[in-house]
């Protein structure tokens, strides 16, 4: 079939197939027909849910099913040379907080942003990242646990102590208190915002 015939075919519009073209889901013969079976299966492969519409979900996803054979790919027009792309203002190192892109950067960035966020979500479940909110709380709240333990260990030591060394208990307590508090100064305190 021809693009337009299999845009018919499909009951969508010749631009969808211009773009299922562009994303290398039409599988194109030779003579620049379409090969409906393996274009078919191609966009039958994509998530049935996609930024929160639905696809079309034809037979050919039922496990067990084969692809076919993949015809060669089309010959593409060569990659624009650098000094080409910078004629035509297609700026590859462009602002990614202008709010004023052209359509096709920002197009690149919102595609750029939305890669790293489902990186993210995945190394997240996996439990390769951490929120880091979270665990500059549990580090807060670690340190200011450990700082409690150790200001209070004089006190609670000192007794023993003195009646091992027959000395005052206070004296003992005041002692440690103040080598407890040089070692915590020299720390430093934990920070409530890490940010």
């Amino acid at each position: 079939m021809t693009q337009a015939e299999f845009a018919r075919h499909r009951g969508v519009s010749k631009a969808v197939v211009t773009k299922w073209k562009a994303q290398g889901l039409l599988a194109l013969t030779d003579d620049g027909r379409v090969n409906v079976e393996a274009t078919e299966w191609n966009l039958d492969q994509r998530p049935a849910k996609y930024r929160g519409g639905v696809t079309h979900r034809p037979v050919r996803t039922v496990p067990g099913s084969q692809r076919p054979a993949r015809e060669p790919p089309p010959v593409r027009a060569p990659r624009v040379p650098q000094a080409d792309a910078e004629a035509r203002d297609e700026d590859p190192d462009f602002d990614l907080d202008n709010p004023n892109l052209p359509l096709n950067q920002a197009i690149q960035r919102k595609e750029n942003f939305l890669g790293l966020q489902r990186k993210q979500a995945v190394e997240k479940e996996e439990g390769k990242l951490v929120d880091r909110a979270a665990a500059e709380r549990l580090f807060f709240e670690t340190a200011r646990d450990l700082r409690d333990a150790w200001l209070s260990w004089p006190a609670r030591i000192a007794v023993t102590m003195a009646d091992e060394l027959k000395v005052d208990p206070r004296a003992l307590t005041q002692v440690l208190t103040a080598h407890v508090h040089q070692h915590l100064a020299e720390l430093g305190e934990p920070a409530a915002d890490l940010g």
